[in-house]
């Protein structure tokens, strides 16, 4: 009998992650933040110990119920604060620029150079001289532009959700100040009503809710 209870308890908890999963979004399926992965972790404990500990199934439910509250509370606290999410998660570093490695990147990142090389070799990437960028991801994945795309720039974000992208901007040579100059000869002012701004080797592109423009850079 005590195996049967073990088995239905591992069936509900079953559905009830996949309940939990659906309503956080599919954003919780993916590696993204330390904060989404530690709180992963968490609830794979928190319902590890109410299938093993049947006596405490209920308050490992309730557990799981409040951490899944708590992710939503954060998630709409995020999209509202752009600046917390900011701190909360880590910022993406650019690895690779015009075939040539960061080294002092990597030793921030702490990443082996053969641990690189072994990931692009993965990635069917031949050399790194055929790189335009790569860029560590603040969900820990690389993401690699290659130089055989029509453009000698790959378009970089320099804001996203009214937030500067500090590492966009110095990987191209340019400053915070040069784009505020920028935006100002067009008449935008930098806030959070931008959502999207990306730079591809002449051009600005503004998004807003709205909708978006897009011009020479002089």
């Amino acid at each position: 009998m005590h195996i049967v209870y073990s088995i239905l308890l591992a069936f509900f908890f079953y559905i009830a992650v996949i309940i939990s999963y659906k309503i956080m979004g599919k954003r919780e399926i993916s590696e993204l933040s330390i904060f989404d992965f530690v709180m992963n972790l968490i609830i794979a404990d928190v319902v590890a110990t109410g299938i093993v500990e049947e006596q405490f199934w209920l308050d490992s439910f309730a557990g799981l119920v409040a951490l899944v509250s708590l992710q939503l509370i954060m998630a709409k606290f995020q999209l509202k604060n752009p600046k917390v999410r900011k701190y909360m998660n880590a910022e993406s570093s650019m690895i690779i620029k015009n075939g040539t490695i960061d080294y002092e990147e990597l030793r921030k990142l702490r990443i082996q150079l053969d641990e690189l090389i072994m990931i692009l070799r993965q990635s069917n990437v031949l050399s790194i001289e055929e790189i335009q960028y790569a860029i560590i991801e603040s969900n820990g994945r690389l993401s690699i532009f290659e130089k055989r795309l029509p453009t000698k720039v790959f378009p970089l974000p320099f804001v996203v959700s009214g937030i500067v992208k500090p590492y966009a901007l110095e990987n191209a040579d340019l400053s915070e100040e040069w784009l505020y100059r920028q935006l100002e000869k067009h008449n935008i002012t930098l806030n959070q009503d931008i959502k999207y701004l990306f730079y591809d080797e002449k051009h600005l592109t503004v998004h807003t809710k709205e909708s978006f423009k897009k011009f020479r850079i002089n």
